[in-house]
């Protein structure tokens, strides 16, 4: 019975140990995540990168950008007549200021669906509520 104990033991201590590893790196995600958002130096770096030719979603201005090394091309495919419409995503709608309670939500929606236009809902956000995110996220 006392070895039962002792094994019971040294398994709570180990998951102690990594509720506190996942509890410091979530904390250290929350400061990444409060720098990005308050230093406007950072934001802008970090969104150069993400839309950049090597991030995960390149913006191209102009045709002959798609030639350069970093924006990938793909052949597209000969529509027939009656699927021209199909090939192409449907614009995305433009979102109503949203209470705060239903704001992430949509926020979140919206970063898996079209994270280019992420930053629209962010612009119609009160106030204070990416200011109370990160109060909570403390």
């Amino acid at each position: 019975m006392l070895d039962n104990a002792v094994e019971w033991g040294n398994r709570a201590a180990e998951n102690i140990k990594g509720y506190a590893n996942f509890a410091v790196q979530e904390h250290q995600e929350n400061l990444a995540y409060n720098e990005i958002l308050t230093n406007p130096d950072v934001l802008s770096d970090y969104t150069l990168k993400f839309f950049g030719p090597e991030g995960p979603h390149p913006v191209y201005e102009n045709t002959s950008q798609l030639e350069t090394k970093g924006y990938p091309t793909q052949p597209v495919a000969q529509a027939q007549p009656g699927q021209q419409g199909s090939q192409m995503p449907a614009p995305p709608a433009a979102a109503a200021p949203q209470q705060p309670e239903n704001f992430w939500g949509s926020f979140n929606d919206q970063m898996a669906r079209d994270p280019q236009n992420a930053w629209k809902i962010l612009n119609q956000a009160q106030p204070g509520t990416v200011q109370n995110k990160l109060f909570v996220m403390e």
